[in-house]
């Protein structure tokens, strides 16, 4: 099978934006060519992809591949992430080689379709504000779970019941995978969204682009007990995200921000 190579330009402001869209799509990775104003840069799929109109307008060209062994490619790249003073993320084929250091939480994750990697801001937001607020033998929901990377840290940090949904095909095999390499088990996987699963949670993160994540806002409201953690908005979309959660009865408690994106803690 080919492969397809998409340069793209687009102003560095969108620049994490049109990642997180490219992700979203399939995309296996990405190459920076060019940092200025403007960031030029190469994004990577296998086979051809329709890109929706808010991505193909910045793309300027294409090319076609032949085939290679991306999981090679992905390991030139993908390094062990500090995500905090004590979790840290690695890649799976790090599995007995890192030195993790003493007293440190680490997450082993083999990049698959699943979102949630370590290295995109969201995710490590989402998990520095997990660790700040989760407390053992509470209960924790995780929707769009992606790689099951914020579940899996929800069970290191000693979570009693944790659920993670994703309307994803494939994903609950991603997330067992991982949770295996991590050494954590028990997490239970509902296919759909937030709308699909029983009960209440003290705890309830979603870490998923805004115009994904409004539309099942009440329902994610409607699983929490206490604390909702949200994150994948933009600065410049926070205004709005903001006052549109406050109207769903939330109360911010909390926001951090890494580059281009914002990380939230509510309160119900």
């Amino acid at each position: 099978m080919e492969y397809k190579e998409i340069t793209f330009k687009v102003p560095k402001e969108k620049f994490d934006y049109l990642l997180s869209e490219l992700f979203s799509l399939g995309s296996l990775g990405t190459e920076v060519v060019k940092e200025g104003e403007e960031v030029e840069f190469k994004a990577y799929f296998k086979g051809e992809v329709n890109l929706p109109e808010n991505v193909k307008e910045y793309a300027t060209s294409s090319i076609n591949l032949p085939e290679m062994d991306w999981n090679e490619e992905w390991k030139k790249y993908y390094q062990p992430v500090k995500v905090s003073e004590k979790i840290w993320v690695a890649p799976s084929w790090f599995k007995g080689k890192f030195k993790e250091p003493e007293g440190s939480l680490v997450i082993y994750i083999y990049p698959g379709r699943g979102f949630g990697t370590g290295t995109h801001e969201t995710t490590k937001l989402s998990m520095r504000l997990i660790e700040e607020s989760l407390k053992e033998g509470e209960s924790f929901l995780d929707v769009g779970t992606g790689s099951g990377i914020l579940s899996i840290l929800a069970k290191k940090l000693g979570a009693e019941k944790v659920v993670a949904c994703d309307i994803q095909e494939g994903i609950e095999e991603e997330v067992e995978k991982n949770s295996s390499l991590s050494g954590v088990s028990g997490i239970e996987f509902v296919r759909g969204s937030a709308d699909r699963v029983r009960g209440t949670f003290d705890v309830v993160a979603a870490n998923i682009e805004k115009h994904l994540l409004e539309p099942i806002l009440p329902h994610i409201v409607e699983r929490a007990k206490d604390r909702v953690i949200l994150s994948g908005i933009l600065k410049e979309q926070r205004e709005d995200f903001v006052r549109k959660c406050k109207k769903l009865g939330l109360k911010l408690v909390k926001e951090v921000e890494e580059g281009q994106w914002k990380g939230f803690l509510f309160t119900k």
